[in-house]
């Protein structure tokens, strides 16, 4: 595989991520996924009534953590293509990553194939002799287009920025996709995509003709350590470095050591890691103060596509990844900045007093919370009086 410089990178990784983030998944319920239950534990049913593919299909849809606390947030979506099963991994992974501050909270979307026939037919551009049901990719896009994202905005809180991902031929599909005129994705994640379908056509034609793409994109492709796919990837990465597609980024990532049926969870979590690179403030960043976290997130917005603020939930995340690595300095410069980007805000002085403790500075860990005790008297007497209590044993120390 060729080395890759400027818009391009190649990771290879050979660390399996385990099921670690498949907390309760069984063997048996992978088989069983496509057994339409009812319920499962990372997402709700609906049943879409589509007059673009004149057929019901499955809609199932995982919201985030917290969902309704703030009924003014809306989320970028995730499109999950394919079989059930792998929708039973990508919820808990979003999750994952997103109570640790590595990409927003976003909404997780499955609309899974219900039968092998639908894959053949959903997820190819042209048809082949051999898959009689294949070439209906574009009636596919448009049903994304014209009535699922419709149906998901009207009833739920959405952002504009959407990642589609998919496995096989549904990674071939997700990277065609990219190229819809009317810009409907931000990024793909794809895994073991199917390039050399119908004699590597998808390669031919952006060969051809480079690819053009309505806004700026991502395009994340793995794929596990087989001949099978890497041959074909390789064969993309070559003509992508050549073209150099204007608004396109791409990394691409073999993994050792993996398959076709086991590199979906590392390609999955590692593409939307990528997708979001810069998710998290970085140091230097907040060193400069708030008006350069604002702009780092302008930055962040104009390639996303859609405006994102800087927040205490993305300050903090931050501040207590930095706390975990033991780089306390780091953090106090995370959490000062959040206290004076939001001077109201109890929990960034609750914050600061915690650091201030790990950092065995109990005497300005007692002034923080104090100040957070101030804060908190006329909304929440209880945890002011549990914060003077906090000050005073902490001053107890400093005067021992």
């Amino acid at each position: 595989m060729m080395m890759m410089k400027s818009k391009s990178r190649i990771v290879r990784i050979s660390a399996v991520l385990a099921a670690t983030f498949i907390a309760g998944l069984s063997a048996a319920a992978v088989a069983a996924s496509q057994d339409k239950p009812d319920t499962l534990n990372v997402g709700q049913r609906h049943e879409l009534s589509s007059t673009i593919l004149t057929e019901k299909r499955d809609v199932w849809v995982a919201l985030p953590a917290g969902y309704e606390d703030n009924p003014g947030e809306r989320f970028p979506v995730i499109i999950q293509l394919g079989e059930l099963s792998h929708f039973r991994y990508s919820a808990p992974i979003v999750d994952l990553l997103a109570r640790n501050g590595h990409i927003p909270k976003c909404l997780v979307v499955a609309i899974p194939d219900p039968t092998p026939r639908h894959h053949y037919r959903d997820s190819t551009p042209t048809k082949v002799d051999y898959l009689p049901a294949s070439g209906g990719a574009a009636p596919f896009l448009d049903f994304l287009k014209n009535e699922l994202l419709p149906f998901l905005e009207g009833r739920y809180r959405t952002e504009s920025f959407r990642i589609i991902c998919g496995h096989g031929l549904s990674g071939m599909f997700a990277a065609w996709a990219l190229t819809d005129p009317a810009g409907t994705f931000g990024a793909a994640v794809t895994d073991s995509a199917s390039l050399t379908y119908d004699n590597s056509r998808l390669i031919a034609d952006w060969t051809a003709a480079p690819p053009a793409f309505a806004r700026p994109v991502s395009l994340y492709l793995a794929a596990g350590d087989e001949r099978e796919t890497t041959e074909g990837l390789g064969r993309l990465t070559a003509v992508l470095e050549k073209a150099r597609p204007d608004k396109l980024d791409w990394a691409v990532s073999v993994e050792k050591d993996e398959d076709q049926g086991t590199v979906c969870v590392q390609a999955f979590y590692k593409g939307l890691k990528w997708a979001f690179r810069d998710w998290r403030l970085p140091l230097e960043t907040a060193t400069g103060g708030l008006e350069a976290a604002k702009a780092h997130y302008a930055r962040l917005s104009r390639r996303l596509g859609y405006e994102i603020p800087v927040t205490e939930n993305i300050l903090s995340a931050r501040g207590f990844q930095f706390i975990r690595e033991q780089k306390f300095e780091e953090a106090k410069t995370v959490f000062t900045l959040a206290a004076t980007a939001f001077p109201d805000s109890i929990t960034a002085l609750q914050n600061l007093g915690f650091l201030y403790e790990r950092m065995k500075d109990a005497e300005s860990a007692a002034a923080a919370y104090e100040r957070a005790a101030s804060k908190a008297d006329k909304t929440q007497p209880d945890l002011a009086k549990f914060f003077r209590a906090q000050a005073e044993r902490l001053r107890k120390t400093v005067r021992k």
